[in-house]
Protein backbone atom coordinates (compact mmCIF):
# COMPACT_ATOMS: atom_id res chain seq x y z
CA UNK A 1 0.00 0.00 0.00
CA UNK A 2 3.12 2.12 0.74
CA UNK A 3 3.62 2.28 -3.60
CA UNK A 4 -0.34 3.21 -3.76
CA UNK A 5 0.43 5.87 -1.18
CA UNK A 6 3.41 7.72 -3.02
CA UNK A 7 1.71 7.39 -5.87
CA UNK A 8 -1.73 9.42 -5.24
CA UNK A 9 0.64 11.86 -3.44
CA UNK A 10 2.47 12.83 -6.41
CA UNK A 11 -0.54 13.54 -8.34
CA UNK A 12 -2.37 15.33 -5.45
CA UNK A 13 -1.42 18.82 -7.17
CA UNK A 14 -2.44 18.35 -10.20
CA UNK A 15 -5.86 16.62 -9.13
CA UNK A 16 -5.79 20.64 -7.10
CA UNK A 17 -5.14 21.77 -10.60
CA UNK A 18 -7.85 20.02 -12.30
CA UNK A 19 -10.40 20.05 -9.56
CA UNK A 20 -13.19 22.14 -11.31
CA UNK A 21 -12.57 20.36 -14.86
CA UNK A 22 -13.40 16.91 -13.23
CA UNK A 23 -16.02 17.86 -10.53
CA UNK A 24 -17.88 19.73 -13.73
CA UNK A 25 -18.14 16.23 -15.51
CA UNK A 26 -18.58 14.52 -12.04
CA UNK A 27 -21.01 16.34 -9.55
CA UNK A 28 -23.86 14.01 -11.03
CA UNK A 29 -22.05 10.67 -10.53
CA UNK A 30 -21.94 12.53 -6.56
CA UNK A 31 -25.56 13.54 -6.47
CA UNK A 32 -26.68 10.10 -8.10
CA UNK A 33 -24.50 8.16 -4.86
CA UNK A 34 -25.96 10.63 -2.23
CA UNK A 35 -29.91 9.71 -3.68
CA UNK A 36 -29.30 6.33 -3.82
CA UNK A 37 -28.11 5.67 -0.53
CA UNK A 38 -30.65 8.04 0.48
CA UNK A 39 -28.84 10.06 2.51
CA UNK A 40 -31.01 13.37 4.51
CA UNK A 41 -29.99 15.91 7.10
CA UNK A 42 -28.44 14.59 10.60
CA UNK A 43 -27.03 11.45 9.13
CA UNK A 44 -23.71 10.36 9.84
CA UNK A 45 -22.20 9.43 6.90
CA UNK A 46 -18.16 7.79 6.13
CA UNK A 47 -16.42 8.41 2.66
CA UNK A 48 -13.74 6.15 1.94
CA UNK A 49 -10.63 7.06 -0.89
CA UNK A 50 -12.16 11.05 -0.38
CA UNK A 51 -9.16 12.29 -2.49
CA UNK A 52 -9.55 15.78 -2.62
CA UNK A 53 -13.09 15.44 -0.84
CA UNK A 54 -15.60 14.65 -3.01
CA UNK A 55 -18.50 12.81 -2.78
CA UNK A 56 -17.72 13.92 1.46
CA UNK A 57 -18.12 17.74 0.74
CA UNK A 58 -21.27 17.17 -1.29
CA UNK A 59 -22.32 15.08 1.80
CA UNK A 60 -21.48 17.40 3.98
CA UNK A 61 -23.93 20.07 2.27
CA UNK A 62 -26.53 17.21 2.51
CA UNK A 63 -26.52 16.06 6.15
CA UNK A 64 -26.23 19.64 7.15
CA UNK A 65 -24.77 21.02 10.45
CA UNK A 66 -26.81 18.23 12.26
CA UNK A 67 -24.94 15.87 10.74
CA UNK A 68 -21.13 14.73 10.82
CA UNK A 69 -19.03 13.31 7.49
CA UNK A 70 -15.85 11.29 7.98
CA UNK A 71 -13.89 11.31 4.88
CA UNK A 72 -10.75 8.81 5.01
CA UNK A 73 -7.91 8.62 2.66
CA UNK A 74 -4.37 6.76 2.08
CA UNK A 75 -2.84 10.32 0.83
CA UNK A 76 -2.13 13.13 3.19
CA UNK A 77 -1.28 15.12 0.38
CA UNK A 78 -4.88 14.91 -1.41
CA UNK A 79 -6.53 15.25 2.09
CA UNK A 80 -4.57 18.43 2.53
CA UNK A 81 -6.25 19.83 -0.07
CA UNK A 82 -9.60 18.28 1.06
CA UNK A 83 -9.57 20.56 4.10
CA UNK A 84 -8.72 23.87 2.23
CA UNK A 85 -11.56 22.76 -0.26
CA UNK A 86 -13.90 22.55 3.01
CA UNK A 87 -12.84 24.94 5.01
CA UNK A 88 -13.57 27.05 1.76
CA UNK A 89 -16.64 26.27 1.10
CA UNK A 90 -17.61 26.78 5.16
CA UNK A 91 -18.06 22.93 5.92
CA UNK A 92 -17.52 22.39 9.50
CA UNK A 93 -19.52 18.98 9.94
CA UNK A 94 -16.68 17.21 8.22
CA UNK A 95 -13.86 15.58 9.40
CA UNK A 96 -10.45 13.63 7.17
CA UNK A 97 -8.34 10.87 8.49
CA UNK A 98 -5.54 9.43 6.69
CA UNK A 99 -6.26 5.53 6.87
CA UNK A 100 -5.81 2.75 4.46
CA UNK A 101 -9.17 1.42 3.17
CA UNK A 102 -8.24 -1.62 3.95
CA UNK A 103 -7.38 -1.16 7.65
CA UNK A 104 -10.78 0.69 8.71
CA UNK A 105 -11.65 0.04 12.41
CA UNK A 106 -14.52 2.19 13.01
CA UNK A 107 -17.27 0.34 15.56
CA UNK A 108 -19.71 -1.49 14.10
CA UNK A 109 -23.25 0.41 13.30
CA UNK A 110 -20.90 3.38 13.42
CA UNK A 111 -22.86 5.10 10.20
CA UNK A 112 -26.18 5.72 8.28
CA UNK A 113 -24.56 6.13 5.07
CA UNK A 114 -21.25 4.92 3.71
CA UNK A 115 -19.73 5.83 0.13
CA UNK A 116 -16.64 5.09 -2.11
CA UNK A 117 -16.56 6.78 -5.02
CA UNK A 118 -13.85 5.39 -7.73
CA UNK A 119 -11.88 3.60 -5.45
CA UNK A 120 -13.28 0.15 -4.00
CA UNK A 121 -12.21 -2.30 -6.50
CA UNK A 122 -8.64 -0.81 -6.56
CA UNK A 123 -8.40 -2.42 -4.00
CA UNK A 124 -6.65 -5.90 -4.07
CA UNK A 125 -8.65 -7.33 -0.42
CA UNK A 126 -12.17 -5.56 -1.80
CA UNK A 127 -14.55 -8.56 -0.87
CA UNK A 128 -13.62 -8.20 2.63
CA UNK A 129 -13.78 -4.51 2.48
CA UNK A 130 -17.13 -4.63 2.04
CA UNK A 131 -17.86 -6.90 4.78
CA UNK A 132 -16.38 -4.61 7.24
CA UNK A 133 -18.27 -1.82 5.71
CA UNK A 134 -21.39 -4.08 6.13
CA UNK A 135 -20.72 -4.38 9.85
CA UNK A 136 -20.04 -0.12 10.31
CA UNK A 137 -23.91 0.66 9.08
CA UNK A 138 -26.49 0.87 10.86
CA UNK A 139 -29.15 -1.42 10.73
CA UNK A 140 -31.19 -0.27 7.42
CA UNK A 141 -27.67 1.71 6.46
CA UNK A 142 -26.88 2.13 2.89
CA UNK A 143 -23.87 1.88 0.82
CA UNK A 144 -23.05 3.37 -2.48
CA UNK A 145 -20.27 3.17 -4.67
CA UNK A 146 -19.36 3.71 -8.44
CA UNK A 147 -16.63 1.82 -10.45
CA UNK A 148 -15.34 2.64 -13.99
CA UNK A 149 -16.98 0.25 -16.84
CA UNK A 150 -12.93 -0.21 -18.58
CA UNK A 151 -14.75 -0.86 -21.73
CA UNK A 152 -14.93 2.10 -22.18
CA UNK A 153 -11.64 3.78 -21.03
CA UNK A 154 -9.76 1.22 -22.96
CA UNK A 155 -8.74 3.13 -25.95
CA UNK A 156 -7.34 6.05 -24.62
CA UNK A 157 -5.46 3.41 -22.24
CA UNK A 158 -4.44 1.63 -24.80
CA UNK A 159 -2.57 4.33 -26.46
CA UNK A 160 -1.00 5.73 -23.16
CA UNK A 161 0.48 2.30 -22.46
CA UNK A 162 1.34 1.93 -26.32
CA UNK A 163 2.91 4.96 -26.74
CA UNK A 164 4.85 4.63 -23.58
CA UNK A 165 6.47 0.93 -24.96
CA UNK A 166 7.44 2.71 -27.92
CA UNK A 167 9.30 5.62 -26.46
CA UNK A 168 11.07 4.13 -23.47
CA UNK A 169 11.49 1.17 -25.28
CA UNK A 170 10.28 -1.33 -22.56
CA UNK A 171 6.80 -2.63 -21.13
CA UNK A 172 5.69 -0.27 -18.62
CA UNK A 173 4.82 -1.31 -15.28
CA UNK A 174 0.94 -1.88 -14.70
CA UNK A 175 -0.37 -0.62 -11.49
CA UNK A 176 -0.79 -3.40 -8.94
CA UNK A 177 -3.55 -4.46 -9.20
CA UNK A 178 -5.37 -3.38 -12.10
CA UNK A 179 -7.95 -0.33 -11.07
CA UNK A 180 -11.53 -0.98 -11.30
CA UNK A 181 -11.19 -4.30 -12.55
CA UNK A 182 -13.26 -6.87 -10.40
CA UNK A 183 -12.90 -10.36 -11.43
CA UNK A 184 -16.89 -10.68 -10.53
CA UNK A 185 -19.78 -7.95 -10.75
CA UNK A 186 -20.01 -6.04 -8.13
CA UNK A 187 -23.24 -6.79 -7.28
CA UNK A 188 -22.74 -10.26 -6.34
CA UNK A 189 -19.64 -9.51 -4.52
CA UNK A 190 -22.18 -6.98 -2.57
CA UNK A 191 -24.78 -9.50 -2.25
CA UNK A 192 -21.84 -12.08 -0.78
CA UNK A 193 -20.73 -9.68 1.68
CA UNK A 194 -24.08 -9.02 3.36
CA UNK A 195 -25.97 -6.34 1.54
CA UNK A 196 -29.05 -6.39 0.35
CA UNK A 197 -31.62 -5.19 -1.83
CA UNK A 198 -28.53 -4.01 -4.13
CA UNK A 199 -29.09 -2.08 -7.39
CA UNK A 200 -26.74 -1.04 -10.36
CA UNK A 201 -27.01 1.82 -12.92
CA UNK A 202 -24.82 3.63 -15.65
CA UNK A 203 -23.48 6.81 -15.95
CA UNK A 204 -21.71 8.82 -18.36
CA UNK A 205 -19.11 10.69 -17.10
CA UNK A 206 -18.03 13.95 -19.71
CA UNK A 207 -14.92 16.17 -18.94
CA UNK A 208 -14.51 18.88 -21.38
CA UNK A 209 -11.11 20.23 -22.59
CA UNK A 210 -10.29 23.38 -24.50
CA UNK A 211 -7.39 21.42 -26.37
CA UNK A 212 -5.80 18.11 -26.95
CA UNK A 213 -3.24 19.46 -25.37
CA UNK A 214 -4.58 20.42 -22.16
CA UNK A 215 -6.49 17.00 -22.14
CA UNK A 216 -2.79 15.42 -22.39
CA UNK A 217 -1.81 17.74 -19.60
CA UNK A 218 -4.48 16.61 -17.28
CA UNK A 219 -3.58 12.87 -18.15
CA UNK A 220 -0.31 13.87 -16.87
CA UNK A 221 -0.65 15.51 -14.07
CA UNK A 222 -3.74 13.68 -12.30
CA UNK A 223 -2.95 9.81 -13.65
CA UNK A 224 -0.80 8.22 -10.93
CA UNK A 225 -0.15 5.15 -13.71
CA UNK A 226 1.50 8.26 -16.18
CA UNK A 227 3.03 9.14 -13.34
CA UNK A 228 4.53 6.17 -12.39
CA UNK A 229 5.23 5.36 -16.09
CA UNK A 230 7.37 9.04 -16.16
CA UNK A 231 8.86 8.72 -12.55
CA UNK A 232 12.05 7.25 -13.89
CA UNK A 233 12.26 8.90 -17.35
CA UNK A 234 14.65 12.01 -17.99
CA UNK A 235 13.02 15.66 -19.23
CA UNK A 236 13.58 15.07 -22.67
CA UNK A 237 11.77 11.57 -22.74
CA UNK A 238 9.19 12.80 -20.34
CA UNK A 239 8.63 16.27 -23.03
CA UNK A 240 8.93 13.23 -26.29
CA UNK A 241 6.15 11.10 -24.61
CA UNK A 242 3.74 14.29 -23.78
CA UNK A 243 4.32 15.47 -27.47
CA UNK A 244 3.46 11.96 -29.32
CA UNK A 245 0.41 11.50 -26.24
CA UNK A 246 -1.34 14.64 -28.03
CA UNK A 247 -0.31 13.20 -31.60
CA UNK A 248 -1.89 9.94 -31.06
CA UNK A 249 -5.29 11.51 -29.47
CA UNK A 250 -5.65 14.39 -31.70
CA UNK A 251 -7.75 11.64 -33.94
CA UNK A 252 -10.41 11.80 -30.69
CA UNK A 253 -10.69 15.70 -30.90
CA UNK A 254 -13.42 17.40 -32.58
CA UNK A 255 -12.98 19.66 -35.78
CA UNK A 256 -13.11 22.60 -33.28
CA UNK A 257 -9.85 21.39 -31.85
CA UNK A 258 -11.29 20.71 -28.36
CA UNK A 259 -11.53 17.55 -26.78
CA UNK A 260 -14.13 15.54 -24.71
CA UNK A 261 -14.20 12.23 -22.93
CA UNK A 262 -16.91 10.16 -22.46
CA UNK A 263 -16.53 7.37 -19.87
CA UNK A 264 -19.15 4.75 -18.20
CA UNK A 265 -19.09 4.55 -14.83
CA UNK A 266 -21.35 2.18 -12.93
CA UNK A 267 -23.46 3.08 -9.69
CA UNK A 268 -24.30 0.39 -6.84
CA UNK A 269 -26.03 0.63 -4.04
CA UNK A 270 -27.65 -1.85 -1.12
CA UNK A 271 -28.34 -2.30 2.54
CA UNK A 272 -27.00 -3.71 5.36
Amino acid sequence: MERQRQQWDRVAAGWEKWWRTIEDGAQHVNDRLIDLADVAPGKRVLDIATGIGEPALSVARRVGPAGRVVATDISKQMLDIARIRASTSGLTNIAFIEADAERLDFPDHSFDAIFCRWGITSLPDHPNLLVKIERMLTPNGSFATSVWDEASRLPLTSITITVAQEVFHSAPPRPEPPPEAPQDPLEGVMARAGFTDVRTEKLTVALEFASTEAFTQYLVDVSPVVAALLSDQSPMRQAEYQHRLVQEFRRYAATDGSFRIRNVCICAVGRK
